[in-house]
C-alpha cells in the first residue's frame, strides 16, 4: 500500500505535482513539513494529503484542447 501527497507549485490545476510514500507516517511527515510551501504572490497550493484514486487522477490528466498537462507522474519520496 502506498499513500499520497499533492502540491500546485504555481497554483495551476495542469500543474500538480503527485507524491507518493512508503509509509502514512512519511506522508503525513512531509506534508506537514510542506503545507505552507508556495509563493505568496500567487495561487500555489501547499501540500495536501490525497486519495490513491486522485492521486491516479492527477497522473492521468493530459490536458484539453486548450490547456497542455504539465502534472508529474508519481514522485517518489
Amino acid at each position: 500500500m502506498s499513500y499520497y501527497a499533492e502540491q500546485s507549485p504555481r497554483g495551476f490545476a495542469n500543474e500538480i505535482n503527485t507524491y507518493r510514500f512508503a509509509t502514512k507516517a512519511d506522508r503525513d511527515a512531509w506534508v506537514e513539513d510542506h503545507e505552507n510551501d508556495g509563493d505568496c504572490n500567487s495561487a500555489s497550493q501547499g501540500a495536501t494529503a490525497i486519495t490513491s484514486a486522485q492521486a491516479r487522477k492527477n497522473i492521468g490528466y493530459k490536458g484539453d484542447d486548450a490547456t497542455e498537462s504539465y502534472n508529474s507522474n508519481y514522485i517518489d519520496l
